[in-house]
C-alpha cells in the first residue's frame, strides 16, 4: 500500500482496490465487503499508516460497514473519509462509524443519497452521525450537483476554535467556488462599497521563471519595488467595483481547497480577520497548468442588515516550489458545473449570514431559499446548500 500513501497530505488512496495490479499478480482477490479483507487492511493502515488523516474507499461496491466499524479503534485520527460510488443504502451503515471525528465526509453515487425525503432529514441524518463535520460532499435528487454542509457547532465564546474553522471555511469556499466556477463579477456583493485590495508578487531570486506571473505584474503593488508614494496608492483598488473589475481580468484558476492552511488573526463580535495559505493552478492561457502558491487576508465586519462584508483583501501570489508543485491537487476534488448563468429573477433575495451575538455567540440567522436551481437552508447552527449549478455570491452566502 506503500505506493498508494501520500505522506504530505496523510492520505491513503484504496479505490478500487480489488483491481489493483499488484495485487492481481499475486492473485490477492481483496473485496473490501468481507469481513477479512477489510480486517487485514485495517491491520495494515494501524500498523504502517498510524498518522493517517486521509482515506478514500471510492468505488470499491461497498454495500456495509461492519468490517470498517473497527476504523474507530485501528484509525481514530482519520478526519477525511471518501466513500462515494458504493453501495450504501440506509443511513444506518454510518452509524457503525460513529466514534470517527469527522470533518469532511463523500458519499456522492451511494443509493442512501436519495434514500429521505428532503434535503433537510438527509443532513440531519448525516449530522446525528458525524457532529463536527464541515464538509459533505454528496448527490442529492439531482446530477451532477455540488453539496456542501458545514456544521458550526455551538460554541461557549465567539472565538471558539470550532466556529472560528467552520466561519473560515464557510466564508473560503464559498468565496472561491465562484472566483473558480462562476462569474467573478458575482463577488461584488462580498465586499463594502469602501473596500481595499492589493495585490504583490514577491521578489524571488531563486525563482527559474519569474515571467510566467507576467499577467500579474501590471497590477502588483509591491512596496519594496514602487517606492513612488503616487503609484503606491494607484495600485491600490479602492472601491469594491474596482476590486471586482479587478480579479476579473486576472488568469481563471482552480484553488485546492485540500492545500488551505488558515491563521486567525481578530475576531470579535463585529470584525473577523484571518489570513489563508494555499495553492491553486491556472486552467486557460499560455499558463495553463502552472501552479502557484497564494497568500490572502481578509478583514471582515458587519454590514447592512447584519451581514459580513469584506473590507480589505491582501493577495500575494507567487510561483509554487516543486514540492508545493508535486503536493497539489493530490486529492481529488468534485468541481461543480460553471455553465449556468442566473437570470435576475433566479438570483433571488436570500440574505447574509448574521453576526448578531445571542447569548455571547456568534450565531447565523435562521432562513431558508429556494429557487429553481438550488436549495439552501441556514438553521439551528447548521447550514447547508445545494448547488446543481453555480450562480452569483448572493446565491450561496
Amino acid at each position: 500500500m506503500n505506493k498508494r500513501y501520500d505522506v504530505s497530505q496523510q492520505a491513503l488512496d484504496l479505490q478500487k482496490l480489488r483491481f489493483d495490479q499488484d495485487l492481481r499478480d499475486h492473485d490477492i482477490d481483496m473485496i473490501l465487503n468481507r469481513r477479512q479483507c477489510m480486517a487485514a487492511t485495517l491491520q495494515i493502515i494501524e500498523r504502517n499508516f498510524p498518522e493517517l488523516l486521509s482515506l478514500n474507499l471510492c468505488n470499491n461496491k461497498l454495500y456495509w460497514l461492519d468490517g470498517l466499524s473497527d476504523i474507530v479503534e485501528k484509525a481514530p485520527q482519520v478526519k477525511i473519509l471518501n466513500l462515494s460510488k458504493n453501495e450504501l443504502r440506509t443511513s444506518t451503515e454510518l452509524d457503525k462509524l460513529k466514534g470517527l471525528k469527522l470533518e469532511e465526509l463523500w458519499l456522492e453515487g451511494n443509493p442512501l443519497c436519495s434514500a429521505f425525503p428532503d434535503q433537510s432529514a438527509y443532513v440531519s441524518a448525516i449530522q446525528d452521525c458525524f457532529p463536527k463535520l464541515l464538509r459533505l460532499v454528496s448527490a442529492y435528487l439531482c446530477s451532477p450537483p455540488l453539496f456542501l454542509t458545514y456544521a458550526t457547532p455551538t460554541a461557549p465564546k465567539p472565538c471558539g476554535s470550532h466556529h472560528r474553522d467552520s466561519l473560515s471555511s464557510l466564508l473560503l469556499h464559498r468565496y472561491y467556488l465562484i472566483y473558480d466556477y462562476g462569474d467573478r463579477q458575482g463577488l461584488l456583493d462580498a465586499y463594502h462599497d469602501e473596500a481595499c485590495f492589493s495585490l504583490t508578487i514577491p521578489f524571488n531570486p531563486e525563482d527559474p521563471d519569474p515571467n510566467s506571473l507576467e499577467e500579474y505584474f501590471k497590477d502588483n503593488r509591491n512596496i519594496k519595488k514602487h517606492k513612488d508614494p503616487f503609484l503606491r496608492m494607484q495600485l491600490l483598488k479602492h472601491t469594491k467595483y474596482d476590486i471586482v473589475n479587478c480579479i476579473s481580468i486576472l488568469p481563471k484558476t482552480q484553488h485546492d481547497f485540500n492545500s488551505y492552511v488558515v491563521d486567525l488573526c481578530v475576531q470579535t463580535e463585529m470584525m473577523l480577520c484571518f489570513s489563508v495559505n494555499g495553492l491553486f493552478k491556472e486552467v486557460e492561457g499560455k499558463s495553463q497548468g502552472s501552479v502557484r502558491a497564494f497568500t490572502r487576508t481578509f478583514i471582515l465586519t458587519s454590514g447592512t442588515n447584519s451581514s459580513l462584508c469584506i473590507v480589505n483583501d491582501e493577495m500575494i501570489v507567487r510561483n509554487a516550489s516543486p514540492k508545493e508543485t508535486q503536493s497539489a491537487f493530490s486529492i481529488p476534488m468534485l468541481p461543480p458545473s460553471s455553465s449556468y448563468v442566473p437570470d435576475q429573477e433566479q438570483q433571488g433575495t436570500a440574505q447574509p449570514f448574521s453576526t448578531q451575538s445571542e447569548e455571547q455567540n456568534l450565531n447565523w440567522k435562521k432562513w431558508e431559499f429556494t429557487n429553481g436551481n438550488f436549495h439552501l437552508i441556514c438553521k439551528n447552527n447548521f447550514c447547508y446548500v445545494l448547488l446543481p449549478k453555480m450562480g452569483s455570491w448572493k446565491n450561496i452566502y
